[in-house]
């Protein structure tokens, strides 16, 4: 009866190791891996190098050209004029509640006489 036992567990191992085996692929080359890595390290590099290449595009283009100046002028002068009307209006705003208080105005004012 052990016997019997013994080749029914040879029989399942050895399907079991048929079946691994037909599941499990073989380890592949080295030289495979060696090529897959210089793939990979080539990918990388071109990268790196495309993005240096266009800072380098980027640095040696001129900055501002004849049709690019006007715009930019205009976009500062826009962008300066609307601040200094946001300063004016606070100027205004402090000035109307400095001017409310008489009692303040009245005690400033030899100071302003001199």
């Amino acid at each position: 009866k052990v016997k019997q036992m013994e080749a029914e567990l040879c029989s399942h191992l050895s399907a079991l190791k048929a079946e691994i085996e037909e599941s499990v692929l073989p380890p592949k080359d080295i030289s495979f891996f060696r090529v897959e890595r210089e793939h990979a390290l080539r990918r990388g590099l071109q990268s790196q190098a495309d993005i240096v290449q266009r800072e380098l595009e980027s640095c040696l283009s001129l900055e501002y050209t004849p049709d690019s100046l006007p715009l930019l002028l205009h976009q500062f002068f826009t962008d300066r004029s609307y601040h200094l009307a946001q300063i004016r209006y606070l100027l205004m705003l402090r000035w109307r509640r400095f001017c409310r208080h008489a009692s303040v105005i009245e005690k400033l004012y030899p100071h302003y006489k001199v």
